[in-house]
């Protein structure tokens, strides 16, 4: 197994709990860095899925203090900003 999340340390062997842990810890740290209703597109590569449809992009994005995943369309250019609109929302 590989050593991801310690590399520091070079006889530490990753196990999915120090996966779930810095994925929680980032995604934290996206939360601070985005917006509420704002986010990126990012393709995904290698072996990423797709939690929220069958394409291979998607837009990370911060609401209500959570990061969220949704699906977007393979050919909006990765990286782009995004402000996302609810369309339940009331928008005065």
């Amino acid at each position: 197994m590989s050593n991801y999340t310690r590399p520091n340390d070079p006889d530490h062997k990753d196990d999915p709990k120090d996966w779930l842990n810095s994925a929680m810890i980032f995604a934290r740290a996206l939360s601070l860095l985005l917006n509420e209703n704002s986010g990126v597109v990012v393709k995904l590569k290698g072996e990423m899925e797709n939690p929220a449809g069958e394409s291979k992009t998607v837009i990370v994005f911060s609401k209500n203090g959570q990061i969220m995943i949704d699906d977007a369309e393979d050919s909006v250019k990765e990286g782009t900003l995004c402000q996302i609109i609810d369309p339940d929302e009331n928008l005065n």
